[in-house]
């Protein structure tokens, strides 16, 4: 199948107006439920003794009854991502379920999949997509097996599915085999030639603090407003690997600050397209930026620089995390964009934080040009109460 990808990162030459009309027309796509393979109750899940420092989908939009009893102690939020990756051999593998995967394997692979965040009385969807190729060319119905580092020292098997006809596969956790809260990383393989993927899945009580993060301009020092330029100067070189942005004077800092003292849960909401997700996730990381949940979007079109575009995709994205129970108290931003979707979220005026040109506008707080000052303003501030206590 030819993705938006194929029709719009290969080709500098098109002209703005096809290219923009093309990309209104390539929407998300749904991932089909594919079978669901159990291999993980509670009883597998081992004792909590780890801490992540990595960077969802997942779950109904409508939150369930409250999580945590105000009688009872509170859970403890445990990180779990410091388990050795999973090793796989040749035996290891699978036949091709179609004759035509094993051409289309022989390519480089190029897979994705967004990090997933839910609640304990909630399902978790547990997403990837999986292409190969500078064409982006799909792998269609064929295995994947999903493992996770549950702090025990080793990654288990959670269950595998089949992907869809857009080379994306969508696996379900119930609530009763999700772990205890906490982060935990997820590693997606294709059973076919043991190439694979990352993310991670956050559980967090209904009632959790979350503070938001864009990257593109916000945490880094440069951006654009022009549409043909996101695509050819920014994302295609990032992904190509020929261009790695600079962080913002006190970036880092921040997030430490607003994590680690503050309290707060960081979600890190992108306009950049999934295709980008292993750049952006690394980034973070060799950055030292707090962990986070990381957010891309979902298709080309959600990342117009428009209210249409990545404003209503960051507004709706919002909107599913409070419809999850979680509570959006302090955004930072750049863009008008920004502006509209957490004025959509209801995050007040005095905790959106505008860094740039728009600082200020729609009664926001303006930054300037990094966070220098803006770290000693919020000197002594007080942690946030969470409905979990942080792990070691």
């Amino acid at each position: 199948m030819k993705t938006c990808v194929e029709s719009t990162l290969w080709s500098r030459a098109t002209a703005i107006l096809a290219l923009s009309a093309m990309l209104g027309a390539c929407g998300p796509s749904e991932a089909s439920q594919a079978p669901w393979n159990d291999d993980v109750g509670n009883e597998d899940v081992g004792e909590p003794d780890g801490k992540g420092d990595h960077v969802g989908d997942g779950g109904s939009n409508d939150a369930g009854e409250g999580d945590v009893d105000p009688g009872a102690s509170l859970p403890v939020h445990v990180f779990c991502d410091q388990a050795p990756l999973p090793q796989f051999g040749e035996d290891d593998t699978v036949d091709w379920e179609n004759f035509s995967s094993r051409a289309i394997a022989a390519l480089s692979d190029w897979h994705s999949a967004q990090d997933v965040i839910t609640h304990p009385a909630r399902e978790a969807v547990l997403t990837g997509k999986f292409t190969y190729g500078p064409t982006s060319k799909d792998l269609q119905g064929e295995r994947i097996e999903v493992w996770m580092d549950d702090c025990s020292g080793e990654y288990v098997r959670v269950g595998e599915g089949l992907t869809d006809s857009d080379g994306r596969v969508a696996l379900t956790m119930a609530p009763d085999v999700l772990p205890p809260v906490g982060a935990y990383a997820l590693y997606l393989r294709v059973m076919g030639d043991n190439t694979y993927t990352r993310s991670m899945m956050r559980v967090l009580p209904q009632g959790t603090k979350l503070l938001v993060f864009d990257i593109d301009a916000t945490l880094t020092t440069s951006d654009t407003e022009l549409f043909a330029d996101i695509f050819n100067d920014l994302f295609e070189p990032i992904f190509d690997g020929d261009y790695v942005p600079e962080a913002r004077a006190g970036a880092t800092d921040i997030t430490q600050v607003r994590h680690g003292e503050h309290g707060y849960q960081l979600v890190y909401m992108t306009g950049r397209p999934y295709w980008l997700t292993a750049q952006s996730r690394e980034w973070l990381i060799d950055q030292g930026m707090a962990p986070g949940h990381l957010r891309l979007t979902s298709s080309n079109s959600e990342s117009m620089p428009t209210e249409g575009g990545v404003g209503t995709y960051k507004a709706e994205f919002l909107a599913y995390l409070q419809g999850l129970g979680f509570e959006v108290t302090v955004a930072y931003g750049n863009a008008t964009t920004d502006i509209y979707a957490y004025a959509q979220a209801g995050v007040p005026l005095d905790r959106t934080y505008i860094l740039g040109a728009h600082g200020g506008e729609e009664g926001t707080v303006a930054l300037g040009e990094d966070y220098l000052t803006h770290l000693q303003d919020i000197q002594g501030e007080v942690a946030v109460e969470q409905p979990f206590t942080w792990g070691p």
